[in-house]
């Protein structure tokens, strides 16, 4: 694909000599740039706003591996509820709010659709006795339409409107919305980091189904029928397959035919490079997607510490957007605080975790029965 040109903002010194006394004495008056091409200026705005499918975008590798590392990670961590501080056993609605399916799938579904998509919504589907949700259901991003409820309200994006389900009207009260960061999801954000992707694997594909011929036989003789032809080349692939040696009589000839290979198209350092480039879309180390950066290497010494950065600086926020939500004074009672637990997916091996008990146990610090629960024990009786 060829670019157009970049904006050329002077010519050469002379202008920018010339322009300077003008610039002096009229400080006041805007600094005229020239127009960027009528090219540029149009690809600027057919680019802006559009977004790329959902499943074209999951079928590209790299975006599939860093929507489950977010989905199905997130949705293995449970809720758990503080109230001044102190940790007590969660209401029913945190440990699973669906009466159809699993808190895992619930969960990594309304993940999918916050890094995707930007947002995620739940219906409420029953109440408890003092009007907090008890039972609610993910509505997936696709089957949800939005009317904004007057002119006014369509000039914030936090007002939610009228919500239809598959066509059918939802309360505002029975909706809940998940919100994330406002730039629109990776479908938009990444639009061509992923399509460029999914072209890449397209031309992999395509070079595995029909693949380069490597040698041409030339007849310099009189033309064939197809059917000798077929049974030229059947009888000339299946004695390669005997032998290296060949014979040819006067009539043909063997060429070597110079094609793009896979390796000439470098298929496999784009496709590397693809891999790298939706990792920074997602927020991700590189090596979470498969991609490879040169200097870089994955050990089991910082292993634990690329699963810290790994929730940190990629996971955290989207558990925010959810935690958060969720401890909103619709949903969860004043003063209660909600939070995802990661200590399993941040603990430490079983050594170090020793190591640590054997340190602070006899000052004190830790009780025997929280030295247990570290290494996932019963407590004593």
């Amino acid at each position: 694909m060829a670019f157009p040109r970049a904006l050329r903002l002077v010519r050469d010194t002379a202008t920018v000599s010339a322009s300077l006394p003008r610039i002096a004495e009229t400080v006041a008056d805007p600094v005229q740039v020239r127009d960027a091409t009528s090219l540029l200026l149009n690809a600027i705005a057919a680019s802006y706003g559009s977004t790329v499918s959902r499943r074209t975008a999951l079928r590209v590798p790299a975006v599939s591996r860093a929507y489950k590392l977010y989905t199905h990670t997130i949705a293995c961590f449970p809720l758990r509820e503080y109230q001044t501080g102190e940790q007590i056993v969660p209401r029913p609605f945190l440990a699973n709010p669906s009466q159809i399916t699993t808190y895992a799938s619930i969960m990594a579904r309304t993940v999918g659709d916050l890094i995707l998509h930007d947002v995620a919504y739940w219906r409420i589907t029953s109440r408890s006795w003092d009007g907090f949700p008890q039972t609610a259901e993910h509505m997936p991003f696709d089957q949800v339409s939005t009317t904004p409820q007057s002119t006014a309200d369509a000039q914030s994006e936090y007002l939610i409107g009228a919500i239809h389900y598959n066509g059918t009207p939802i309360p505002d009260r029975d909706v809940l919305r998940f919100d994330g960061d406002g730039t629109g999801g990776w479908l938009t954000v990444g639009v061509d980091a992923i399509t460029t992707a999914a072209a890449l694997e397209a031309a992999v594909l395509r070079t595995a189904e029909v693949p380069q011929p490597s040698i041409v036989l030339k007849n310099t003789g009189a033309d064939l029928p197809a059917d000798q032809v077929d049974a030229l080349l059947d009888a000339w692939e299946s004695a390669r397959s005997n032998r290296t040696t060949a014979y040819l009589n006067s009539t043909l000839e063997t060429h070597s035919l110079a094609g793009w290979s896979p390796n000439e198209l470098q298929l496999v350092e784009a496709r590397n490079a693809a891999a790298a480039m939706v990792a920074r879309i997602a927020n991700l180390d590189p090596v979470w997607c498969g991609a490879g950066v040169p200097g870089s290497s994955l050990v089991y010494q910082n292993r634990i510490d690329l699963r810290k950065d790994l929730v940190d600086l990629a996971l955290r926020p989207v558990m925010s957007w959810i935690a958060q939500r969720l401890a909103a004074n619709d949903v969860t009672p004043r003063g209660h605080e909600v939070e995802f637990d990661t200590d399993v997916f941040l603990r430490a091996n079983t050594v170090d975790l020793a190591a640590v008990i054997t340190s602070m146990h006899p000052l004190g610090v830790i009780t025997t029965d929280e030295a247990r629960r570290l290494l996932d024990l019963e407590a004593t009786t």
